[in-house]
């Protein structure tokens, strides 16, 4: 106990006090883990549009629940170094090159099957920022994302226990944002689908700066310094399809 009482002061998310989506999606996690894990015959479940990430920490029995719960960033030395080496353009990752992240993240333990083996295949989108690199990875049946920094412990969520269906062709759709930290600390991402003839997805910030987004593996994703993750009317998207662009406001998508 008194560990746990030490430990507190370090939880970025201390003096917060959850939503009841929040509640709801924190004690379905807790289930799968004491539960062993969804079935590969649960239904697909859609995430909420905030979330909190889940710190991959090593440790046991009932520290491990708490720790993949209740922590919501990477820990602050890294989140500095990705911040400091972030790009609005991404590069990309595959096969054999982004293994050594592909592994951290699946021992977060993080998935409707945690002790699935891991291959290049799993990993359905892999973009890479200065030396933050974020995934969406296959774990069993269900898809989680994850983000590392060089060779640290990642931070990993759930996105769906089982298949999801895409959207209409040329639409892409929202499946989880955020915003995480804060002041000068603070980073906003935002992962969804992606439907057939979509080529790319831009996003135009509040402030102007465009970030590039990863399209892979009918996927996309990107992540970038500052709140606008958790704020309203303050992201533009740019759908890119074989028939022009589309823009959206990311709270109509």
């Amino acid at each position: 106990m008194k560990d746990l009482e030490q430990l507190a002061v370090l939880d970025p998310a201390g003096g917060h006090e959850p939503t009841p989506a929040e509640w709801a999606r924190a004690n379905a996690f807790v289930d799968r883990i004491v539960e062993g894990g969804a079935t590969a015959h649960a239904a697909p479940a859609r995430r909420p549009a905030t979330r909190r990430w889940a710190v991959g920490l090593v440790a046991a029995g009932a520290a491990a629940v708490v720790g993949a719960v209740t922590v919501p960033s990477l820990l602050p030395g890294s989140m500095d170094r990705a911040l400091a080496s972030w790009t609005p353009v991404p590069g990309s990752l595959t096969g054999e090159q982004v293994m050594p992240q592909a592994r951290r993240c699946a021992e977060s333990g993080v998935g409707s099957d945690p002790s699935a083996p891991v291959s290049p295949s799993d990993v359905l989108l892999a973009e890479q920022r200065g030396v933050a690199t974020l995934l969406i990875q296959q774990r069993g049946a269900g898809v989680i994302e994850c983000m590392s920094v060089d060779g640290g412990p990642p931070a990993a969520m759930a996105l769906a226990d089982g298949p999801l269906p895409p959207p209409a062709a040329g639409t892409v759709n929202v499946e989880t944002r955020s915003s995480v930290g804060d002041g000068d600390d603070q980073y906003s991402n935002v992962v969804g689908l992606v439907g057939p003839s979509v080529t790319g997805v831009d996003l135009v910030l509040a402030d102007g700066r465009t970030v590039q987004t990863s399209t892979r593996g009918g996927w996309w994703a990107a992540w970038w310094p500052g709140p606008e993750g958790g704020e309203i009317g303050s992201i533009t998207v740019l759908v890119h399809h074989t028939a022009g662009t589309s823009t959206h406001r990311i709270e109509d998508l």
